[in-house]
């Protein structure tokens, strides 16, 4: 079975980290801001092309509008041998690369993803996006300008059960995120001691819990910047910060601007 999604805006990021057994591949045409994939943080621009393999976590987050298209499929969404083919060696080939995450780069972004956005026609049948899948996932595998995301031991060394501690360590701090939660009530959920919680967050995120803690607050933060009208005080509040001064420095710190810029940026807008 294969899935197309455009979207227009991009999720909190305790939302947006997830995973799943299907391959994706996504393309930005439009947005900037922060992509997770395994233990890579990178800041994406527009045409930002990169194809996820099966399980690997991932996140796009952004305060900005974005146009985003993705496609899913299942590794036997032609059936349980098919890629097995001689002829389609390439593509097998591809699909086992992409565990680490491939990120596409020069002038095929344009090429390759216009097939992507003709995939997303309404009017083409199950049997057309069938094709044309096939073609792009053709195009890919003849690539010279895929470079890897993620480490390989990464890659190599997560499984289900650790994916699912660190999702259970988002909806942690998704849940409390505006009270004060703290590395023994994370490493608790998880059952870790806090010194194996500090290895294990670190090495699967590539990040400290206070800076996942701060990319969540901040990133709600934004949201409702542009989305609400509450004085920025009380965002601060909200998003879990009972020093304005602190909130303020954090944020510029973070997106170059202050949270009254960011507000009169989409204001005028």
């Amino acid at each position: 079975m294969v899935k197309v999604v455009r979207r227009q805006n991009r999720p909190l990021l305790a939302k947006a980290w997830h995973y799943h057994p299907e391959f994706e591949i996504c393309y930005t045409v439009k947005s900037k801001g922060r992509r997770y994939v395994g233990n890579n943080i990178s800041d994406y621009q527009e045409n930002d092309f990169v194809i996820l393999g099966s399980n690997l976590p991932h996140g796009f987050t952004t305060t900005d509008e974005c146009e985003h298209y993705l496609i899913q499929f299942g590794n036997e969404f032609l059936g349980k041998d098919f890629f097995e083919a001689v002829e389609l060696s390439k593509i097998k080939k591809l699909l086992a690369r992409s565990k680490r995450g491939l990120l596409l780069s020069g002038p095929e972004v344009t090429k390759i993803g216009k097939e992507v956005i003709n995939i997303h026609d309404q009017e083409l049948s199950n049997f057309q996006q069938l094709l044309l899948l096939l073609k792009i996932l053709d195009l890919l595998s003849k690539s010279t300008n895929l470079t890897p995301i993620c480490t390989e031991k990464y890659s190599s060394d997560i499984s289900i059960s650790k994916l699912k501690d660190i999702k259970t360590v988002f909806d942690y701090i998704e849940n409390n995120f505006q009270k004060e939660p703290s590395i023994r009530g994370a490493s608790e959920a998880i059952n870790l001691t806090e010194s194996a919680f500090y290895k294990f967050i670190k090495r699967h995120t590539n990040k400290k819990f206070t800076t996942i803690l701060n990319e969540y607050r901040l990133d709600h933060a934004s949201k409702l910047l542009v989305s609400s009208n509450l004085p920025i005080a009380a965002i601060s509040f909200q998003s879990g910060y009972s020093n304005l001064s602190h909130f303020n420095r954090i944020f510029k710190n973070t997106y170059n601007m202050t949270p009254k810029q960011l507000r009169a940026k989409y204001s005028q807008n």
